[in-house]
């Protein structure tokens, strides 16, 4: 991160915003660049009045959120030959296929939510909710609704507890993790309320069925 915010400070407002913004749209499109450590520079910068906040925040938001796209996006258009490819097998080994198909037939559209907290598996869950044609109004509002979280926690986290960045580095990294396990308990628990409900269900008509007989 030192490198990012030595360079940036150099620069004028206007290009350090242009350079966030693509910095962030490459980490959405699967470069890997870490996102959060870019947020908390964006915050850093702000921090030193390099930066204005707000704006810093905004441009950050716009940023991932079109990175993401573009994933889901490559996904849709290009998803089929993409994976057809031996370059691209590499990274999106066979394994990691199954892997991320498993994710969504537990959790469906909202995998799309878990996947923003999750930046070793975040591009290829984008990419395949394209391939598997998700409906693009779908991706947009979970991926929004997670980027709603994720990116002004990181960014004023920064620029709220400036001096202390190694701290607010660390605190990132702990939250990520606590917000995954958080969202896995819940949606175990959700997943062991429908299987409860369903068990009870097939024992009523079953206990009904031997009424009838």
């Amino acid at each position: 991160m030192q490198w990012i915010v030595q360079h940036l400070s150099q620069m004028t407002p206007f290009w350090a915003y242009l350079c966030l913004g693509g910095i962030l749209i490459l980490c959405g499109m699967g470069m890997p660049i870490p996102e959060d450590l870019s947020l908390i520079a964006a915050g850093y910068l702000s921090h030193k009045g390099l930066l204005h906040v707000h704006t810093a925040f905004v441009v950050c938001f716009a940023a991932v959120l079109l990175g993401d796209t573009a994933a889901f996006v490559m996904g849709r258009w290009f998803g089929q030959r993409v994976l057809a490819s031996p370059f691209a097998r590499r990274y999106f080994t066979p394994r990691r296929q199954r892997r991320v198909r498993a994710y969504f037939r537990k959790f469906g559209s909202k995998v799309v939510v878990i996947a923003r907290f999750m930046p070793g598996l975040r591009f290829s869950i984008f990419f395949s909710a394209g391939t598997l044609h998700l409906r693009p109004s779908v991706f947009i509002v979970y991926d929004s609704l997670a980027a709603a979280v994720s990116v002004p926690a990181l960014v004023y986290l920064a620029w709220i507890f400036g001096p202390q960045i190694d701290r607010v580095v660390s605190y990132a990294r702990h939250t990520e993790h606590g917000i995954v396990i958080v969202v896995g308990v819940v949606v175990g628990i959700l997943l062991l309320r429908g299987y409860r409900k369903r068990r009870r269900r097939r024992r009523a008509e079953a206990a009904e069925g031997a009424t009838l007989a």
